[in-house]
């Protein structure tokens, strides 16, 4: 693991001693920290198991790499370098020094990186495609800062930072855009994108998207899942590198088994073990995944680790957390359950975590056949258009004039519609915050275009942006350190799924056909032929108890700052204790963004606060409205 961190005053002021000293500080858990000084340039890195790079010349740019380089021989070979004699970071930067940013389109696999050039007297931050990995900075009085973890950002100044309206009105929606973050003054590189930032402002550009995938298509059926197999094998393999033993998540759902099926069989003798761990409710009827994962345990002769949810989602009985935590969590990773799961990382050593996020976004896990369709109504395929209209409508059991019409709507999406309803429904926030955040409180939309990329595509970007965003909300573990790998966000195989026709993904009756197809003999069947998993409500009811049990004695924050009115707040919370059918997520949303706030104010026990944020005397004083760099 690599965390980075620096700060750069552009008008030469030097930095100052005690600012490193206090960027140290909150650094310490991640590792060694080592601090690298000029006249007004500071560079503070943090580093565990890496290794060392050679010393780049002074008149050089100063690179920081935080990641995993997945394509190090092909790049290298660009570069007229050795991959076997050079690290990850010497090879970017001698990519970099060649051809600049274009470089960054090159390189496939999780990382940030940052280059300070002080001869251009210009600082450039780069993400890869999905946002894997975290990058944040900020511009203030000629002076740019910048880390991969928000929390130094944050202490750092001398003033209490404003929180973005914005950023709280998506957190609570759904998840906020990537290059928000809760404070108003500081941003995120948003992913597939590198900023540059210079005295004279900050630019940001997109580097690569999913436009410039080109389209694959072969003979048959059984040429597409010999690729499919075989990119995702290497996306598999890529996030198996490591030092230490790996854990993967094991739902018993097709994502999470196939990873771990298929990583059994690339795993070379000497590699790092690779263990499970398994969440089940033997108390919901309709959620005890223990019997499909143990279907894969069976098949890889090996038991994982579980852990009951429905014992384990009771909060934890401290209400103000020991350290400052720099962005809203919800109500699961304080839960008991978390706990046990820290302790099973941590007793075990494990460093990182293999996560099936993205399978149903990217390999048709949602059976519409709306991308299909479009794609054939913009191509003008009328004979096609009309007979898949005609097999989706018998498989879905819907008129096949309903059909069109969604069909039509996805190229006019009523957005303006849609948010009001859904600001209309959050009937607990204030009026004046529920207007000005109206879409931003509803649905992510993105209407198709008839002139452009192929609506299939158009909607694997949507996909995209929108795990990027559900990323950039989890926070960065400090006890245990580990890193989460997504092998599904692999880029060559969001690539591949984005390139083939969109009826080798999903077809009539075949939600995940492609998947099951080439990955038949290697996951087990019962888990390849199940239907999709049931929804867990009473957790989420018995959840958004324990929060409001914490949440209800003392004065909202919430409302101090005009997000919430409490009474109302008290009522819904009533209903849904009551069992009556109310918005169960939205409101534990609100609970959690609630207690985040307080934790704002709280005190450690020196008895000083963790943020020192003086209490709000109006909410315009605390809230920022964001506008674009």
């Amino acid at each position: 693991m690599n965390v980075q961190f620096g700060m750069w005053h552009f008008d030469g002021r030097p930095v100052e001693g005690k600012s490193l000293a206090k960027v140290s500080t909150v650094l310490e858990p991640f590792g060694a920290v080592e601090t690298r000084v000029t006249q007004n340039l500071s560079l503070a890195t943090v580093t565990a198991g890496t290794r060392s790079s050679r010393q780049s010349p002074e008149s050089a740019p100063r690179i920081l790499w935080n990641g995993r380089l997945d394509n190090r021989e092909e790049l290298a070979a660009q570069t007229g370098t050795v991959s076997s004699a050079f690290s990850d970071e010497e090879i970017v930067s001698a990519a970099y020094r060649r051809r600049g940013t274009d470089t960054f389109a090159k390189i496939v696999g999780d990382w940030a990186i940052s280059i300070a050039d002080e001869a251009k007297c210009e600082l450039v931050l780069a993400r890869d495609f999905a946002g894997t990995r975290p990058l944040f900075y900020t511009l203030k009085d000629r002076c740019t800062t910048w880390s991969t973890i928000l929390e130094p950002l944050v202490l750092l100044g001398e003033h209490e930072p404003k929180l973005s309206e914005e950023y709280l009105a998506e957190w609570l929606a759904f998840f906020p855009q990537s290059h928000l973050t809760p404070y108003r003054d500081i941003s995120s590189v948003p992913p597939g994108s590198f900023v540059r930032i210079a005295p004279g402002g900050v630019f940001v550009r997109n580097y690569w998207n999913l436009e410039s995938v080109q389209a694959v298509r072969y003979r048959n059926d059984r040429e597409y899942e010999e690729h499919f197999r075989s990119v995702f094998r290497v996306a598999v393999r890529r996030r198996l590198i490591t030092d230490g033993p790996i854990l993967g998540e094991l739902s018993g759902g097709m994502d999470s088994s196939s990873i771990i099926c298929l990583a059994d069989s690339v795993l070379d003798a000497g590699a790092p073990r690779l263990d499970t761990v398994t969440y089940f409710d033997a108390q919901e009827p309709n959620w005890d995944e223990l019997p499909y994962a143990r279907l894969v345990e069976r098949k890889r002769g090996r038991t994982g680790h579980h852990i009951d949810v429905g014992t384990g989602q009771s909060l934890s009985d401290q209400a103000i957390p020991a350290r400052f935590s720099a962005i809203p969590t919800s109500a699961s990773a304080r839960s008991s359950a978390a706990r046990v799961f820290d302790q099973i990382v941590s007793d075990n050593g494990y460093r990182v975590i293999l996560s099936g996020l993205g399978g149903d976004e990217m390999l048709g896990g949602v059976p519409t056949p709306v991308p299909e369709l479009a794609n054939l109504l913009v191509r003008l395929e009328t004979l096609r258009f009309l007979r898949q209209s005609f097999r989706w409508a018998l498989a879905k059991r819907k008129p096949i004039v309903q059909l069109w019409l969604s069909v039509l709507a996805s190229f006019f999406a009523p957005r303006t519609i849609e948010s009001a309803a859904a600001a209309a429904a959050w009937n607990w926030l204030t009026p004046g915050f529920r207007m000005r955040n109206r879409e931003r409180l509803g649905p992510p939309a993105r209407p198709f275009r008839f002139f452009g990329p192929l609506p299939s595509l158009e909607a694997n970007s949507a996909a995209v942006e929108a795990l990027g965003r559900q990323i950039s909300c989890v926070p960065v573990p400090r006890g245990p350190l580990y890193e989460w790998r997504y092998p599904f966000l692999d880029r060559d195989l969001v690539a591949f799924c984005s390139a083939i026709p969109r009826d080798q993904l999903v077809r009539p009756k075949e939600r995940r056909s492609l998947m099951r197809r080439a990955l038949a003999g290697i996951v087990p069947r019962e888990i390849l032929e199940r239907k999709r998993k049931a929804y867990v409500s009473r957790g989420l009811v018995k959840a958004l108890a324990g929060e409001w049990q914490m949440l209800r004695e003392a004065p909202f924050q919430s409302e101090d700052l005009g997000i919430v009115d409490s009474a109302l707040l008290r009522t819904w919370v009533a209903q849904a204790e009551q069992g009556k059918d109310v918005p169960v997520l939205p409101l534990l949303r609100t609970l959690a963004l609630e207690r985040w706030l307080r934790e704002l104010y709280a005190e450690d026990q020196r008895g000083s606060p963790l943020l020192q944020l003086p209490a709000p005397r109006a909410p315009q004083e605390f809230l920022g409205r964001e506008t674009p760099s």
